[in-house]
């Protein structure tokens, strides 16, 4: 896989089903509304505009406190929801996609942390001095049902399955560890740019991962995710992908 900075970026890919419409609302959008069933006002919903990211399996990350009014809905009854909206339509939201994600949430697992750590971060750099104190908890919620508007006369509800993903059916499983080794033999440059631009010490910076929505890069102190300007699914899309960021992060670091 040679890195030629002179490539273009890659196109967008069009929407063309009902579960691929949503699953781009879910991986496009950073915050959403988070309703959780009250215990101050028993049995009423309570919702709140929440950041969140999308986990390795494509279900919605949430970063609160042990303080916040969720956490305390949540450990009562751990029945959620998730509404996104297509923020493009700000000015008139019922003309932009949007869909409510139904579903159970739970804590992340200890060994699924740093993973979900790096995801949330990747797309809210600015929340890691919340990881800091011991007082902010990762949550993720496992979708079961949503309901999806996508545009006229595309309503329906889906179940949870149409968009969840299945980290052993990534197209790129199977070329992962030749992207990871190539990556670090042979562009390790781009990665020590790619954690400087982010504001982390890049020490000791390698590629420890890929799938289609992004890349893990392990430092001496830190995991950091890398999301992709689009889905990939072949390893000449990963190249394309990695100049995409190179090009974004040199142009944050000033260095052209």
């Amino acid at each position: 896989m040679h890195v030629d900075a002179g490539m273009t970026d890659p196109k967008p890919n069009p929407t063309d089903s009902l579960p691929r419409a949503a699953r781009n609302l879910i991986d496009g959008q950073r915050t959403g509304v988070l309703s959780t069933i009250s215990v101050h006002r028993a049995g009423y919903p309570y919702g709140s505009v929440t950041p969140y990211a999308p986990s390795v399996r494509g279900q919605p990350i949430i970063l609160i406190s042990t303080l916040a009014a969720h956490t305390k809905n949540l450990l009562a009854d751990p029945r959620a929801s998730l509404y996104v909206g297509d923020q493009a339509a700000a000015d008139d939201p019922q003309a932009g996609g949007r869909v409510s994600l139904l579903g159970v949430a739970a804590r992340v697992a200890e060994s699924e942390k740093a993973d979900a750590r790096a995801r949330y971060l990747a797309r809210h750099p600015q929340a890691r001095g919340y990881f800091r104190t011991h007082d902010f908890q990762l949550w993720e919620l496992a979708v079961e049902e949503l309901r999806l508007i996508a545009g006229f006369g595309r309503i329906s509800w889906l179940d949870g399955a149409a968009v969840r993903r299945v980290p052993d059916d990534d197209p790129l499983r199977a070329d992962a560890a030749g992207i990871c080794a190539h990556m670090n033999h042979d562009h390790a440059d781009a990665l020590v740019t790619y954690c400087r631009a982010a504001g982390q010490d890049a020490a000791g910076a390698r590629m420890v991962g890929v799938d289609a929505h992004g890349l893990d890069v392990e430092t001496a102190g830190d995991r950091l995710r890398f999301d992709f300007p689009e889905p990939v699914s072949t390893p000449e899309d990963v190249r394309r992908a990695v100049i995409a960021l190179l090009k974004q992060a040199r142009a944050d670091l000033g260095s052209g």
